[in-house]
């Protein structure tokens, strides 16, 4: 099998449950597929023809790639391959996890009229590549985003594969609001009560007023790049500044004309010509 030690290359997103075996000796012959999967896999790692989906060879990492059918035999050969990292034959190798399971692609809901894209079309839709943090108190050793949260007066939601149950009373994940037990009332955050009896007096998502509330907040009708610029409180929405802006540039654009007209014509009255512009 022939390797090029100077390139070493990793998938971004991870190949599930998969565990790269590179050789690393210069000096050395590498081990047959068959020498590998009978002195390494059988051998030292103790695992079964049932436990691998596919044992393949990658000539050109110089290495062998190993796909197991669940992602707990994966952890348990990455954890004993730590453990006899050196021992022969095992110190002949380097063993890299091809597994990103934190890996999730992020699609998130903004649910605000005013986001469009290019040609006006309504675009509340994104999706991102992201990696999670590991957390050791969270569901699967990993921190979660939260499903459900607001960006000023925008709400927006968002989903990914094999997120866990997600609560909307308490924005916890591990269960949903069917089973919840707990009381968080959402407008004032106390673990007292829940938001339908809740007694402070609400305020404007938008501009943190109590004396109105979102929908009949003056800020309302500003467009989001307005409200995002800090224009959400100007008396002037953003398409009325468009169309002055507009008429203020096709003012000076006549302006010049003009005076370049004038400019024509005086240069032709100093060569005698007499004549002005048509």
């Amino acid at each position: 099998m022939a390797k090029n030690a100077n390139f070493r290359a990793i998938p971004r997103i991870g190949i599930r449950n998969t565990v790269r075996f590179a050789w690393k000796e210069k000096d050395m012959e590498p081990f047959g597929r068959e020498t590998f999967g009978r002195t390494l896999l059988m051998g030292v790692l103790k695992l079964a023809v049932k436990d691998v989906m596919c044992l393949q060879a990658n000539p050109l990492e110089g290495a062998y790639d190993v796909v197991f059918h669940t992602e707990g035999k994966h952890d348990e050969v990455m954890k004993k391959a730590r453990e006899v990292v050196k021992a022969r034959p095992m110190c002949h190798y380097k063993v890299t996890s091809l597994a990103k399971n934190n890996f999730r692609v992020i699609t998130v809901n903004m649910y605000n009229p005013h986001v469009k894209d290019s040609l006006g079309f309504w675009n509340g839709r994104r999706s991102f590549q992201a990696l999670l943090r590991e957390d050791p108190k969270g569901l699967g050793g990993y921190l979660h985003p939260p499903a459900l949260f607001s960006l000023g007066p925008d709400r927006g939601t968002l989903f990914y594969a094999r997120q866990p149950p997600f609560c909307k009373r308490c924005m916890a994940y591990g269960h949903n609001y069917a089973s919840c037990g707990a009381k968080k009332c959402r407008l004032c955050g106390s673990g007292a009560h829940e938001a339908r009896d809740c007694d402070e007096s609400k305020k404007c998502h938008g501009c943190g007023s109590s004396a109105h509330l979102w929908r009949e907040c003056t800020a309302r009708h500003k467009s989001y790049a307005a409200a995002a610029g800090g224009g959400a409180g100007q008396e002037r929405g953003m398409e009325e500044e468009e169309e002055e802006e507009f008429k203020t540039q096709a003012q000076g654009q006549r302006q010049y004309q003009r005076r370049w007209r004038r400019s024509r014509e005086q240069q032709r009255e100093e060569r005698g010509t007499g004549r002005g512009l048509p």
